[in-house]
Protein backbone atom coordinates (compact mmCIF):
# COMPACT_ATOMS: atom_id res chain seq x y z
CA UNK A 1 0.00 0.00 0.00
CA UNK A 2 1.23 3.21 -0.94
CA UNK A 3 1.51 6.35 0.97
CA UNK A 4 -1.12 9.05 -0.74
CA UNK A 5 1.27 11.90 -2.42
CA UNK A 6 -1.97 14.25 -2.21
CA UNK A 7 -3.29 12.70 0.83
CA UNK A 8 -0.12 13.54 2.95
CA UNK A 9 1.41 16.24 1.80
CA UNK A 10 2.54 17.86 4.86
CA UNK A 11 3.57 14.69 5.76
CA UNK A 12 5.92 14.40 3.15
CA UNK A 13 6.82 18.11 3.07
CA UNK A 14 7.83 17.66 6.39
CA UNK A 15 10.52 15.24 5.61
CA UNK A 16 11.90 16.90 2.17
CA UNK A 17 11.75 20.60 3.79
CA UNK A 18 13.98 18.34 6.73
CA UNK A 19 16.30 16.62 3.98
CA UNK A 20 17.11 20.40 2.59
CA UNK A 21 17.87 22.05 6.11
CA UNK A 22 19.84 19.17 7.19
CA UNK A 23 22.00 19.72 4.05
CA UNK A 24 22.05 23.59 4.18
CA UNK A 25 23.10 23.02 7.79
CA UNK A 26 25.80 20.66 6.69
CA UNK A 27 27.63 23.19 4.71
CA UNK A 28 26.72 26.01 6.63
CA UNK A 29 30.40 26.17 8.59
CA UNK A 30 31.93 25.61 4.84
CA UNK A 31 31.91 30.12 5.21
CA UNK A 32 34.99 30.63 3.74
CA UNK A 33 35.98 32.41 0.71
CA UNK A 34 37.47 30.42 -1.20
CA UNK A 35 40.76 31.37 -3.08
CA UNK A 36 39.48 31.25 -6.40
CA UNK A 37 36.63 33.73 -5.63
CA UNK A 38 39.25 36.46 -5.64
CA UNK A 39 41.46 36.24 -8.68
CA UNK A 40 37.86 35.66 -10.95
CA UNK A 41 36.45 38.96 -9.28
CA UNK A 42 39.98 40.67 -10.03
CA UNK A 43 40.17 39.40 -13.51
CA UNK A 44 36.56 41.13 -14.11
CA UNK A 45 36.89 44.14 -12.22
CA UNK A 46 40.12 44.62 -14.31
CA UNK A 47 37.74 44.63 -17.73
CA UNK A 48 35.62 46.93 -16.63
CA UNK A 49 38.52 49.33 -15.71
CA UNK A 50 40.05 49.13 -18.41
CA UNK A 51 37.02 48.01 -21.41
CA UNK A 52 39.67 45.37 -22.35
CA UNK A 53 38.97 41.49 -21.59
CA UNK A 54 42.54 40.48 -20.43
CA UNK A 55 43.24 37.25 -22.78
CA UNK A 56 47.10 38.12 -21.46
CA UNK A 57 48.14 37.54 -17.81
CA UNK A 58 48.31 40.92 -15.95
CA UNK A 59 48.58 39.66 -12.70
CA UNK A 60 51.85 37.66 -11.93
CA UNK A 61 55.19 38.67 -12.37
CA UNK A 62 56.52 35.00 -13.29
CA UNK A 63 56.27 32.75 -16.12
CA UNK A 64 52.93 32.28 -17.62
CA UNK A 65 51.31 31.09 -20.44
CA UNK A 66 49.98 32.97 -23.65
CA UNK A 67 46.63 33.04 -24.08
CA UNK A 68 45.76 33.29 -20.21
CA UNK A 69 42.19 30.77 -20.16
CA UNK A 70 40.39 31.35 -17.49
CA UNK A 71 37.76 29.00 -18.03
CA UNK A 72 35.59 30.30 -14.95
CA UNK A 73 35.23 33.84 -16.06
CA UNK A 74 32.26 33.52 -15.84
CA UNK A 75 31.51 32.94 -12.40
CA UNK A 76 33.91 35.97 -11.47
CA UNK A 77 30.98 38.12 -13.66
CA UNK A 78 28.48 36.67 -11.35
CA UNK A 79 30.48 36.76 -8.24
CA UNK A 80 31.22 40.41 -8.91
CA UNK A 81 27.97 41.70 -9.93
CA UNK A 82 26.60 39.81 -6.26
CA UNK A 83 29.40 40.58 -4.01
CA UNK A 84 32.53 42.39 -5.69
CA UNK A 85 30.39 45.71 -6.41
CA UNK A 86 27.39 45.08 -4.51
CA UNK A 87 26.64 46.88 -1.44
CA UNK A 88 26.27 43.29 -0.13
CA UNK A 89 29.90 42.62 0.20
CA UNK A 90 31.35 39.19 0.36
CA UNK A 91 28.11 38.37 1.99
CA UNK A 92 26.23 38.37 -1.10
CA UNK A 93 28.64 35.00 -2.01
CA UNK A 94 26.93 33.54 0.83
CA UNK A 95 23.33 34.62 0.20
CA UNK A 96 23.76 33.63 -3.61
CA UNK A 97 24.96 30.22 -2.37
CA UNK A 98 21.63 29.84 -0.45
CA UNK A 99 19.60 30.58 -3.35
CA UNK A 100 21.71 28.07 -5.50
CA UNK A 101 21.41 25.23 -3.16
CA UNK A 102 16.97 25.77 -2.85
CA UNK A 103 17.35 26.00 -7.08
CA UNK A 104 19.64 22.73 -6.96
CA UNK A 105 17.26 21.31 -4.46
CA UNK A 106 14.40 21.70 -6.26
CA UNK A 107 15.79 20.54 -9.29
CA UNK A 108 16.53 17.14 -8.02
CA UNK A 109 13.49 16.95 -6.98
CA UNK A 110 11.79 17.50 -10.10
CA UNK A 111 13.98 15.44 -11.80
CA UNK A 112 13.19 12.21 -9.26
CA UNK A 113 9.79 13.20 -9.48
CA UNK A 114 9.71 12.90 -13.03
CA UNK A 115 11.02 9.31 -13.21
CA UNK A 116 8.68 8.04 -10.43
CA UNK A 117 10.21 8.44 -7.31
CA UNK A 118 7.87 8.73 -3.83
CA UNK A 119 9.02 12.29 -2.28
CA UNK A 120 9.52 10.49 0.87
CA UNK A 121 12.24 8.55 -0.41
CA UNK A 122 13.56 11.44 -2.17
CA UNK A 123 14.07 13.13 1.50
CA UNK A 124 15.17 9.90 2.70
CA UNK A 125 18.16 8.98 0.17
CA UNK A 126 19.28 12.46 0.03
CA UNK A 127 21.10 12.69 3.28
CA UNK A 128 23.17 9.58 2.67
CA UNK A 129 25.22 11.19 -0.49
CA UNK A 130 25.79 14.00 1.74
CA UNK A 131 29.23 13.53 3.04
CA UNK A 132 30.34 13.37 -0.86
CA UNK A 133 28.59 16.28 -1.91
CA UNK A 134 29.92 18.88 0.51
CA UNK A 135 33.29 19.47 -1.98
CA UNK A 136 30.91 21.01 -4.14
CA UNK A 137 29.55 23.89 -2.04
CA UNK A 138 31.90 26.14 -0.22
CA UNK A 139 31.54 29.55 -0.45
CA UNK A 140 31.75 30.26 -3.28
CA UNK A 141 32.79 27.82 -6.39
CA UNK A 142 32.48 27.42 -9.75
CA UNK A 143 31.60 23.44 -9.26
CA UNK A 144 28.12 24.67 -7.64
CA UNK A 145 26.73 26.04 -10.86
CA UNK A 146 28.13 22.99 -12.95
CA UNK A 147 26.01 21.02 -10.63
CA UNK A 148 23.03 23.78 -11.36
CA UNK A 149 23.89 23.03 -14.42
CA UNK A 150 24.05 19.14 -14.32
CA UNK A 151 20.65 18.97 -12.94
CA UNK A 152 19.14 21.22 -15.69
CA UNK A 153 20.23 19.24 -18.64
CA UNK A 154 18.82 15.98 -16.99
CA UNK A 155 15.80 17.75 -17.04
CA UNK A 156 16.04 18.84 -20.98
CA UNK A 157 17.05 15.17 -21.00
CA UNK A 158 14.23 13.97 -19.48
CA UNK A 159 12.38 15.86 -21.85
CA UNK A 160 13.82 14.36 -24.95
CA UNK A 161 12.65 10.93 -23.39
CA UNK A 162 9.28 12.62 -24.34
CA UNK A 163 9.84 12.66 -27.87
CA UNK A 164 10.38 16.68 -27.27
CA UNK A 165 12.61 18.25 -29.46
CA UNK A 166 12.78 21.73 -28.76
CA UNK A 167 14.80 21.32 -25.94
CA UNK A 168 17.57 21.81 -28.14
CA UNK A 169 17.70 25.25 -28.25
CA UNK A 170 17.57 25.57 -24.30
CA UNK A 171 20.07 23.30 -23.87
CA UNK A 172 22.24 24.93 -26.27
CA UNK A 173 21.78 28.12 -24.29
CA UNK A 174 22.66 26.55 -21.13
CA UNK A 175 25.85 24.94 -22.56
CA UNK A 176 27.01 28.53 -23.96
CA UNK A 177 26.52 29.96 -20.63
CA UNK A 178 27.92 26.59 -18.33
CA UNK A 179 31.22 26.66 -20.96
CA UNK A 180 32.08 30.68 -19.95
CA UNK A 181 31.33 29.55 -16.31
CA UNK A 182 33.13 26.09 -15.68
CA UNK A 183 35.11 23.65 -17.58
CA UNK A 184 32.80 21.22 -15.59
CA UNK A 185 30.67 21.80 -18.74
CA UNK A 186 32.82 18.32 -20.33
CA UNK A 187 30.50 16.86 -17.28
CA UNK A 188 27.89 17.37 -19.39
CA UNK A 189 29.29 16.57 -22.60
CA UNK A 190 29.92 13.20 -21.44
CA UNK A 191 26.57 13.28 -19.65
CA UNK A 192 24.94 13.98 -22.96
CA UNK A 193 26.77 11.39 -24.49
CA UNK A 194 25.89 8.48 -22.74
CA UNK A 195 22.33 9.48 -23.00
CA UNK A 196 21.93 9.79 -26.70
CA UNK A 197 23.67 6.49 -26.50
CA UNK A 198 21.23 5.02 -24.21
CA UNK A 199 18.31 6.51 -25.90
CA UNK A 200 19.95 4.50 -29.30
CA UNK A 201 19.90 1.37 -26.94
CA UNK A 202 16.22 1.47 -26.04
CA UNK A 203 15.15 2.25 -29.44
CA UNK A 204 16.94 -0.22 -30.90
CA UNK A 205 15.79 -3.02 -27.84
CA UNK A 206 11.77 -1.93 -28.65
CA UNK A 207 11.58 -1.63 -32.65
CA UNK A 208 14.64 -3.80 -33.74
CA UNK A 209 17.66 -2.61 -35.92
CA UNK A 210 16.26 -2.12 -39.05
CA UNK A 211 13.37 0.01 -38.07
CA UNK A 212 15.65 2.15 -36.21
CA UNK A 213 17.52 2.78 -38.76
CA UNK A 214 14.99 3.71 -41.31
CA UNK A 215 13.24 5.88 -38.85
CA UNK A 216 16.47 7.40 -37.46
CA UNK A 217 16.51 10.74 -38.94
CA UNK A 218 12.99 11.12 -38.83
CA UNK A 219 12.81 10.73 -35.17
CA UNK A 220 16.65 11.70 -34.23
CA UNK A 221 17.84 14.35 -36.55
CA UNK A 222 17.73 16.59 -33.16
CA UNK A 223 20.39 14.96 -31.65
CA UNK A 224 21.84 14.82 -35.16
CA UNK A 225 22.34 18.48 -34.86
CA UNK A 226 23.76 18.15 -31.35
CA UNK A 227 27.08 17.66 -33.03
CA UNK A 228 27.59 21.24 -35.06
CA UNK A 229 26.09 22.76 -31.89
CA UNK A 230 28.99 21.55 -29.77
CA UNK A 231 31.06 22.68 -32.31
CA UNK A 232 29.72 26.16 -32.30
CA UNK A 233 29.48 26.73 -28.66
CA UNK A 234 33.28 26.02 -28.22
CA UNK A 235 34.57 28.92 -29.83
CA UNK A 236 31.60 31.08 -28.41
CA UNK A 237 34.16 32.56 -25.42
CA UNK A 238 36.60 35.23 -25.48
CA UNK A 239 39.38 33.14 -26.84
CA UNK A 240 37.91 31.19 -29.45
CA UNK A 241 39.77 28.00 -30.15
CA UNK A 242 42.15 28.59 -27.52
CA UNK A 243 39.32 27.63 -25.12
CA UNK A 244 38.63 23.93 -26.19
CA UNK A 245 42.55 23.56 -26.65
CA UNK A 246 43.41 24.42 -22.94
CA UNK A 247 40.23 22.50 -21.30
CA UNK A 248 41.84 19.20 -23.18
CA UNK A 249 45.34 20.45 -21.87
CA UNK A 250 43.82 21.07 -18.10
CA UNK A 251 41.79 17.76 -17.87
CA UNK A 252 45.21 15.66 -18.87
CA UNK A 253 47.29 17.70 -16.46
CA UNK A 254 48.42 15.81 -13.51
CA UNK A 255 47.73 17.75 -10.16
CA UNK A 256 49.82 15.72 -7.12
CA UNK A 257 49.25 17.99 -4.68
CA UNK A 258 46.53 19.23 -4.84
CA UNK A 259 43.58 17.76 -2.15
CA UNK A 260 40.68 17.76 -4.13
CA UNK A 261 42.35 15.80 -6.78
CA UNK A 262 43.17 12.77 -4.21
CA UNK A 263 41.87 9.39 -3.86
CA UNK A 264 38.21 9.41 -1.62
CA UNK A 265 39.83 7.35 1.02
CA UNK A 266 41.72 10.78 1.53
CA UNK A 267 38.76 13.24 2.16
CA UNK A 268 38.25 14.55 5.32
CA UNK A 269 36.10 12.48 7.79
CA UNK A 270 37.16 9.51 5.39
CA UNK A 271 35.15 6.86 7.41
CA UNK A 272 32.15 8.22 7.09
CA UNK A 273 32.51 9.39 3.55
CA UNK A 274 33.65 5.47 2.38
CA UNK A 275 30.67 4.00 4.58
CA UNK A 276 28.63 6.88 3.17
CA UNK A 277 29.86 5.84 -0.79
CA UNK A 278 29.57 1.93 -0.20
CA UNK A 279 25.63 2.41 0.85
CA UNK A 280 25.23 4.24 -2.51
CA UNK A 281 27.03 2.10 -4.76
CA UNK A 282 25.15 -0.85 -3.20
CA UNK A 283 21.85 1.02 -3.51
CA UNK A 284 23.07 1.38 -7.55
CA UNK A 285 23.46 -2.29 -7.72
CA UNK A 286 20.42 -3.06 -5.94
CA UNK A 287 18.64 -0.88 -8.12
CA UNK A 288 20.56 -2.49 -11.41
CA UNK A 289 19.63 -6.13 -10.14
CA UNK A 290 16.32 -5.34 -9.43
CA UNK A 291 14.73 -3.33 -12.18
CA UNK A 292 14.23 -3.38 -16.14
CA UNK A 293 17.09 -1.80 -17.24
CA UNK A 294 15.73 0.26 -19.58
CA UNK A 295 13.35 2.35 -16.98
CA UNK A 296 16.73 2.99 -15.24
CA UNK A 297 17.55 6.12 -17.46
CA UNK A 298 20.80 7.14 -16.72
CA UNK A 299 22.40 4.46 -14.57
CA UNK A 300 25.33 4.30 -16.59
CA UNK A 301 26.66 7.38 -16.29
CA UNK A 302 25.60 7.42 -12.92
CA UNK A 303 28.14 4.61 -12.60
CA UNK A 304 30.88 6.17 -14.29
CA UNK A 305 30.42 9.15 -12.18
CA UNK A 306 30.65 7.01 -8.73
CA UNK A 307 34.11 6.12 -10.45
CA UNK A 308 35.10 9.00 -10.82
CA UNK A 309 34.47 10.21 -6.92
CA UNK A 310 36.17 7.54 -6.10
CA UNK A 311 39.23 8.86 -7.83
CA UNK A 312 39.43 12.17 -6.72
CA UNK A 313 37.48 13.99 -4.13
CA UNK A 314 36.24 17.04 -5.78
CA UNK A 315 34.21 14.51 -8.42
CA UNK A 316 32.13 13.19 -5.35
CA UNK A 317 29.63 16.31 -5.45
CA UNK A 318 28.62 15.14 -9.10
CA UNK A 319 28.10 11.58 -8.59
CA UNK A 320 25.94 12.70 -5.18
CA UNK A 321 24.02 14.88 -6.66
CA UNK A 322 22.94 11.97 -9.57
CA UNK A 323 22.63 9.74 -6.87
CA UNK A 324 19.87 11.64 -5.37
CA UNK A 325 18.09 12.59 -8.48
CA UNK A 326 18.00 9.29 -9.52
CA UNK A 327 18.15 6.66 -6.84
CA UNK A 328 15.11 7.64 -5.20
CA UNK A 329 13.03 6.83 -8.92
CA UNK A 330 14.84 3.75 -9.20
CA UNK A 331 14.05 2.68 -5.62
CA UNK A 332 10.45 3.11 -5.73
CA UNK A 333 9.59 0.19 -8.24
CA UNK A 334 11.61 -2.42 -6.17
CA UNK A 335 10.10 -4.48 -3.22
CA UNK A 336 12.83 -2.44 -0.82
CA UNK A 337 11.33 0.68 -1.82
CA UNK A 338 7.60 -0.53 -0.98
CA UNK A 339 8.59 -2.02 1.96
CA UNK A 340 10.56 1.53 2.85
CA UNK A 341 7.42 3.58 2.23
CA UNK A 342 4.78 0.88 3.94
CA UNK A 343 7.08 0.83 6.98
CA UNK A 344 6.80 4.60 7.14
CA UNK A 345 2.97 4.64 6.68
CA UNK A 346 2.65 2.81 9.92
CA UNK A 347 4.65 5.53 11.92
CA UNK A 348 3.65 8.76 10.11
CA UNK A 349 3.19 10.44 12.99
CA UNK A 350 6.36 9.36 14.69
CA UNK A 351 8.50 10.13 11.26
CA UNK A 352 6.57 13.57 10.85
CA UNK A 353 7.43 14.70 14.27
CA UNK A 354 11.39 13.55 14.03
CA UNK A 355 11.21 15.67 10.42
CA UNK A 356 10.27 18.92 12.49
CA UNK A 357 12.40 18.17 15.17
CA UNK A 358 15.54 17.92 12.75
CA UNK A 359 14.57 21.37 10.62
CA UNK A 360 14.01 23.49 13.94
CA UNK A 361 17.28 21.95 14.82
CA UNK A 362 18.83 22.21 11.70
CA UNK A 363 17.66 25.98 11.48
CA UNK A 364 18.94 26.57 14.74
CA UNK A 365 22.16 25.32 13.60
CA UNK A 366 22.27 27.27 10.22
CA UNK A 367 21.41 30.54 12.41
CA UNK A 368 24.65 30.01 14.60
CA UNK A 369 26.53 29.83 11.85
CA UNK A 370 25.11 31.93 9.56
CA UNK A 371 24.49 30.97 6.15
CA UNK A 372 23.94 34.32 4.85
CA UNK A 373 27.65 35.76 6.02
CA UNK A 374 31.17 34.84 4.95
CA UNK A 375 34.18 34.55 7.15
CA UNK A 376 38.09 35.24 5.75
CA UNK A 377 40.16 32.90 7.72
CA UNK A 378 43.27 34.80 8.42
CA UNK A 379 44.32 33.49 12.19
CA UNK A 380 45.05 30.00 12.11
CA UNK A 381 48.86 29.57 11.49
CA UNK A 382 48.51 25.89 10.60
CA UNK A 383 45.02 26.60 7.94
CA UNK A 384 45.19 25.72 4.17
CA UNK A 385 43.06 27.86 3.59
CA UNK A 386 43.78 31.60 5.20
CA UNK A 387 44.36 34.73 3.81
CA UNK A 388 47.06 37.33 4.78
CA UNK A 389 44.49 40.17 5.75
CA UNK A 390 46.86 42.14 8.27
CA UNK A 391 50.08 41.85 5.54
CA UNK A 392 47.48 43.14 2.39
CA UNK A 393 46.37 45.99 4.98
CA UNK A 394 50.23 46.83 5.64
CA UNK A 395 51.14 46.89 2.25
CA UNK A 396 48.38 49.26 1.51
CA UNK A 397 49.07 51.93 4.65
CA UNK A 398 52.31 51.30 3.10
CA UNK A 399 51.69 52.46 -0.28
CA UNK A 400 53.82 49.42 -1.45
CA UNK A 401 54.35 48.81 -5.38
CA UNK A 402 56.35 45.55 -6.69
CA UNK A 403 56.45 41.73 -7.32
CA UNK A 404 55.70 39.66 -4.17
CA UNK A 405 56.65 36.19 -3.56
CA UNK A 406 52.80 34.89 -2.58
CA UNK A 407 51.94 31.18 -1.80
CA UNK A 408 49.43 29.39 -3.69
CA UNK A 409 46.29 30.31 -1.85
CA UNK A 410 47.39 33.92 -0.92
CA UNK A 411 48.06 35.26 -4.14
CA UNK A 412 44.66 35.90 -5.15
CA UNK A 413 43.93 37.78 -1.82
CA UNK A 414 46.94 39.98 -2.77
CA UNK A 415 45.42 40.54 -6.40
CA UNK A 416 41.94 41.50 -5.36
CA UNK A 417 43.15 44.24 -2.89
CA UNK A 418 46.10 45.45 -4.47
CA UNK A 419 46.37 45.26 -8.01
CA UNK A 420 47.98 46.94 -10.17
CA UNK A 421 50.43 48.12 -7.48
CA UNK A 422 51.36 44.60 -6.41
CA UNK A 423 52.18 41.49 -8.92
CA UNK A 424 52.29 38.34 -7.64
CA UNK A 425 54.36 35.08 -7.83
CA UNK A 426 51.35 32.41 -7.81
CA UNK A 427 47.93 32.29 -6.74
CA UNK A 428 44.88 29.69 -7.31
CA UNK A 429 44.87 29.46 -11.25
CA UNK A 430 47.58 27.04 -11.50
CA UNK A 431 47.31 25.58 -15.20
CA UNK A 432 45.45 28.66 -16.15
CA UNK A 433 48.04 30.85 -16.07
CA UNK A 434 51.38 29.79 -14.72
CA UNK A 435 53.65 27.67 -16.39
CA UNK A 436 54.12 23.88 -15.22
CA UNK A 437 57.39 24.66 -13.26
CA UNK A 438 55.91 27.92 -11.20
CA UNK A 439 54.05 25.78 -9.10
CA UNK A 440 56.85 22.61 -8.24
CA UNK A 441 59.64 25.78 -7.77
CA UNK A 442 57.12 27.38 -4.72
CA UNK A 443 56.77 24.26 -3.19
CA UNK A 444 60.48 24.10 -3.11
CA UNK A 445 61.36 27.35 -1.66
CA UNK A 446 58.25 27.44 0.95
CA UNK A 447 59.52 24.07 2.07
CA UNK A 448 63.51 25.03 1.83
CA UNK A 449 64.35 22.39 0.39
CA UNK A 450 66.94 21.99 -2.63
CA UNK A 451 68.58 25.23 -4.20
CA UNK A 452 65.52 27.61 -2.76
CA UNK A 453 67.72 30.09 -2.66
CA UNK A 454 68.72 29.41 -6.10
CA UNK A 455 64.73 29.79 -6.88
CA UNK A 456 64.36 33.00 -4.87
CA UNK A 457 67.41 34.87 -7.19
CA UNK A 458 65.69 33.76 -10.20
CA UNK A 459 62.53 35.12 -9.52
CA UNK A 460 63.63 38.81 -8.12
CA UNK A 461 60.43 39.28 -6.20
CA UNK A 462 60.81 42.58 -4.68
CA UNK A 463 59.16 40.97 -1.61
CA UNK A 464 58.48 38.09 0.50
CA UNK A 465 54.91 36.72 2.09
CA UNK A 466 55.25 33.72 4.01
CA UNK A 467 52.99 31.37 6.66
CA UNK A 468 54.98 31.54 10.00
CA UNK A 469 54.29 27.48 9.80
CA UNK A 470 56.56 27.33 6.85
CA UNK A 471 59.95 25.62 6.73
CA UNK A 472 61.78 28.63 4.97
CA UNK A 473 60.15 31.24 7.48
CA UNK A 474 62.77 30.78 9.88
CA UNK A 475 65.97 30.74 7.32
CA UNK A 476 64.41 34.58 6.01
CA UNK A 477 66.78 37.32 6.63
CA UNK A 478 69.51 35.21 7.85
CA UNK A 479 73.38 35.53 7.09
CA UNK A 480 73.95 32.20 6.65
CA UNK A 481 70.55 31.36 4.31
CA UNK A 482 72.15 34.27 2.06
CA UNK A 483 68.85 36.30 2.65
CA UNK A 484 70.12 38.93 4.80
CA UNK A 485 69.24 41.50 1.85
CA UNK A 486 65.38 40.78 2.74
CA UNK A 487 64.36 42.62 6.57
CA UNK A 488 60.93 41.19 8.58
CA UNK A 489 58.85 44.73 8.13
CA UNK A 490 55.59 42.71 9.02
CA UNK A 491 54.10 39.73 11.19
CA UNK A 492 51.30 38.59 13.27
CA UNK A 493 50.51 34.99 14.12
CA UNK A 494 49.90 33.72 10.47
CA UNK A 495 52.09 35.66 8.28
CA UNK A 496 55.30 37.40 7.49
CA UNK A 497 56.25 39.72 5.29
CA UNK A 498 59.88 40.65 4.37
CA UNK A 499 61.30 43.17 1.91
CA UNK A 500 64.34 43.81 0.00
CA UNK A 501 66.84 46.42 1.97
CA UNK A 502 66.88 48.33 -1.48
CA UNK A 503 63.38 49.22 -1.08
CA UNK A 504 61.75 51.75 0.89
CA UNK A 505 58.25 51.96 2.68
CA UNK A 506 56.63 54.13 4.99
CA UNK A 507 56.06 52.25 7.80
CA UNK A 508 53.53 53.65 10.65
CA UNK A 509 51.46 51.62 12.51
CA UNK A 510 47.30 51.02 13.01
CA UNK A 511 45.36 51.57 15.63
CA UNK A 512 43.65 49.26 17.66
CA UNK A 513 46.52 46.90 16.04
CA UNK A 514 47.46 44.39 18.76
CA UNK A 515 47.37 40.65 17.00
CA UNK A 516 50.42 41.72 14.90
CA UNK A 517 54.31 43.45 15.44
CA UNK A 518 55.05 46.71 12.68
CA UNK A 519 58.63 46.43 12.22
CA UNK A 520 59.85 50.29 11.78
Amino acid sequence: MRIGVTRDGRFLGAVCVAAWLAFLAYVARLSDVTHDAFHEMALVRAFFETGDFPTKDIFAFTPTVTPTVHHEWGTGLFLYLVAGASPLGLHGMAISRVLLIALLGLGIYRVARNAGAHPLLIGLCAPIAFPLAWVGFATLRAQLLTLVFLVLQILLQQSDWQKKKTWIATWFVLYVVWLNVHAGFVVGLGMLGFHMLERWCSAVAQVGWHTFIRSFVFEYWHHLLLLPLIGLGLVLNPWGMDYPLFVFHAIRMPRPTMIEWQPLWKTHDAHTTILCFCIMVFGLGYAVTNRQIQRMRGWVFTCVAAYMALKHIRHGSIFAVLWMAYMPGWCSGTALGHSMLEWLRKRRSLVQQIAWSVSLACTLFAIMHPVWRVTIPSSDPEGVMVYPVGAVEYMKSTRFRGNLMTPFVSGAYVSWHCHPNVLVSLDGRYEVAYREDVLPKHDQFYSATGDWQGILEELSADAILVQQNAPVRGLLGKPESNTEHFRLVYEDATFALYLQDSLSVRTSGLEGESQSRWIK
